[in-house]
């Protein structure tokens, strides 16, 4: 150990100091996690990797220092390079291997907390592949279920004069979607499949949503309020955070305090910044104070759970199912210490770059949220164009659940 640390003194002057530094924290973790061994590895990871075990020994390093949740998780990271790096070692480059490869990550990760977490591999054999473990052990479930589009059966209960149309932004080849209209003259319900509302309002080209929420603003805003409005978050992934305040400061009439977020100062396993407080901004342009009843399922998720935490309330009931579980947000891997990474051409990692947990301190990660007042789905009720959720929000504006 002394010699390396010795022989990367004496070249200090020839490398890059940032650099330097990396491959010095490297060498530091691994003489400390091997303590007997006679030779340690230095990984350098502004490198290109050359091998499948190179990979591996980037994506453990890379995983130390941006992943977010060790302080929470089961998964001991130290004991999965022990485990692991001999596996990869044996490893050549053919295409045999490669699937081995595959399976190692799977299992490695497989337990991980992180509901945003997954891996994209980017090159042959394995091209277009994922691993997402939350997904995967909900597949594995008993009542799994895939993702269900509620919008034919809802229509089936608004009134007419409803607006119902696309985008021209698309989230993994499916473009945006949203719906608003009225349900007994006097209730609005608004859905829309993912939240990039902001951008689309203010995008150009041929665009429905901008007259989707003009008719759902104009509505909230309008004197003549409506008597409750419904939030319908069920298939909802999430999106951009800007849409937030832009569609949710509407519909308060008060700043919310609704939790705390963090990221990471620095590339140390568990050097966190400190948490800084969530709140949602109330648009003083809207003065709304009706009911709000939030929808959601299995499949509400990120930003959506979000929308649920900053809009629940005593008067504001959340109906539905268990949530997905993913409150940590994605953001541009520049700007944080923490999340997404590549490693080489060979895979990419996606995963959160802010931890989020509830004004009242609670951790939603990989446990999603509970809702007021549970209602299963159900498909064969649903195939008969009876929603019965739905009929839940509408019976609870009218005072009748």
């Amino acid at each position: 150990m002394l010699k390396v640390l010795n022989k990367l003194l004496d070249r200090i002057s020839k490398v890059d100091f940032v650099c330097f530094c990396k491959t010095l924290f490297f060498v530091l973790a691994i003489g400390l996690l091997f303590n007997s061994c006679k030779k340690e590895t230095v990984i350098d990871l502004d490198s290109q990797p050359k091998s499948l075990s190179d990979i591996f020994a980037h994506f453990w390093l890379e995983m130390n220092e941006r992943y977010l949740f060790w302080d929470k998780e089961t998964t001991n990271w130290d004991s999965v390079y022990k485990i692991y790096k001999p596996k990869f070692d044996e490893l050549g480059n053919n295409d045999e291997d490669k699937t081995k490869a595959l399976s190692y990550f799977e299992d490695l990760t497989g337990k991980l907390i992180d509901h945003h977490f997954s891996i994209t591999f980017n090159e042959a054999p394995l091209s277009g592949t994922v691993i997402n473990p939350a997904l995967s052990r909900k597949v594995s479930q008993e009542a799994y279920r895939s993702r269900y589009s509620y919008n034919s059966v809802v229509q089936t209960y608004l009134d007419k004069g409803f607006f119902s149309g696309v985008g021209n932004i698309s989230q993994n080849g499916v473009p945006i979607r949203a719906t608003t209209g009225t349900i007994g003259g006097d209730i609005r319900y608004f859905h829309c499949n993912f939240f990039a509302l902001k951008r689309s309002y203010f995008s150009e080209g041929h665009n429905q949503i901008k007259q989707i929420l003009n008719s759902f603003f104009s509505a909230i805003r309008d004197r003549a309020k409506p008597k409750g409005v419904i939030l319908d978050l069920r298939d909802n992934s999430g999106g951009d955070l800007g849409d937030l305040n832009f569609l949710a400061g509407k519909l308060i009439n008060r700043d919310v305090l609704f939790g705390y977020s963090r990221s990471k100062m620095g590339t140390g396993k568990l050097n966190y910044l400190p948490w800084l407080e969530a709140r949602l901004k109330h648009d003083r342009d809207f003065q709304l104070d009706v009911p709000i009843i939030l929808l959601g399922d299995n499949y509400t998720a990120s930003l959506s759970e979000i929308m649920i935490l900053a809009l629940r309330s005593k008067t504001n009931v959340f109906i539905g199912e268990q949530t997905f579980g993913a409150t940590g947000l994605l953001s541009d891997p520049d700007i944080f210490n923490s999340g997404s990474f590549q490693v080489g051409t060979f895979l990419t990692v996606t995963t959160s770059a802010v931890e989020f947990k509830g004004a009242n301190g609670v951790f939603y990660e990989g446990v999603g949220l509970t809702p007021d007042i549970f209602s299963q789905f159900n498909f064969e009720q649903l195939s008969k164009g009876k929603d019965i959720q739905l009929e839940l929000a509408i019976h609870h504006i009218n005072g009748r659940y």
